[in-house]
């Protein structure tokens, strides 16, 4: 089986007869006769049917053609996936995230990514989550890990994962007798929060859901202490006794013995973590890759 076979069966079957065909792929009657035969002698069958004008392939030179046809399209694949493999030698990703999600959620993709493609450079943007929505939008990243907010028309979405989220508190709370239920996360009833203390995330951050939820439940009797762009410096700041927060169910995977966490009896709204990329900026194929490898990591882990 070679090239040249395809290529003539093709240019026959085209233009109906041996000698059309000859005529308009340079080469003359007899030589392309004779490679018919050869063909035939070495396959021991008929492939073309000489009786039909147009000249016609039997049923052996379609199963012939049809061979042809699939080690082409295999030959074609395997050097397009060489060629992906070359490009993806060297090259930079460049992602936006938050410091929390880089933290508990980017960093556990990073070293195997790196084992399988070392040549890529990550270019880390961490900013908050309205910026990362703007970055990933001109260009500035190839893509962001982000949370669910407002529609943009231009930005293309990607759900991860569903996280609940919790309110904590120091184990030093005199807050921490109210609290009730047999679960590892107990409740309370929000009218018990009047007074207390909360730390809060500074607009343009996520959890802005969350923290209006909460003062709608609470009746906005709670007394903002600080405002933050770190998720780190709230729960630290929760640790210290300063106040209440509202953290991520994943930080519970770190928790220690100063910190409660527990949840309203109303109950707050779960967020959704997400991949934003810009419609207009066709995804660069190390992109798509990683993606998947979020997304694999994800559907394990939650």
């Amino acid at each position: 089986m070679s090239d040249i076979d395809l290529e003539y069966i093709r240019a026959i079957l085209k233009y109906g007869s041996i000698t059309s065909a000859s005529k308009k792929i340079y080469i003359s009657q007899s030589a392309l006769s004779q490679h018919i035969i050869r063909i035939e002698k070495k396959l021991g069958v008929k492939i073309f049917n000489r009786d039909f004008k147009p000249m016609k392939l039997t049923e052996a030179g379609l199963i012939y053609k049809k061979s042809l046809e699939d080690i082409e399209k295999l030959r074609e694949n395997t050097l397009l996936k060489i060629e992906e493999i070359n490009t993806l030698k060297i090259g930079e990703l460049s992602i936006g995230s938050t410091d929390y999600q880089t933290y508990f959620f980017l960093s556990k993709v990073l070293n195997e990514f790196n084992k399988d493609y070392p040549g890529i450079k990550i270019k880390l943007v961490e900013a908050k989550t309205d910026q990362l929505n703007r970055f990933a939008r001109n260009g500035i990243c190839d893509f962001a890990i982000t949370y669910e907010t407002d529609k943009y028309d231009d930005l293309e979405s990607i759900n991860l994962y569903r996280e609940n989220v919790y309110l904590a508190m120091s184990n030093k709370n005199p807050l921490k007798k109210y609290l009730k239920g047999n679960r590892e996360i107990k409740s309370i009833e929000s009218k018990k929060l009047a007074g207390q203390n909360i730390i809060r995330m500074k607009k343009g951050q996520n959890l802005v859901l969350q923290y209006q939820e909460l003062d709608k439940f609470t009746e906005n009797s709670l007394k903002t202490v600080l405002e933050t762009d770190s998720i780190f410096i709230a729960q630290k700041c929760v640790r210290e006794n300063f106040g209440l927060a509202i953290l991520p169910e994943s930080m519970l995977k770190e928790e220690r013995d100063d910190l409660i966490y527990f949840k309203l009896k109303e109950g707050l709204s779960s967020r959704t973590t997400m991949i934003n990329y810009c419609k207009n900026h066709k995804l660069k194929r190390i992109a798509n890759i990683f993606i998947d490898r979020l997304k694999e990591y994800a559907k394990e882990e939650f």
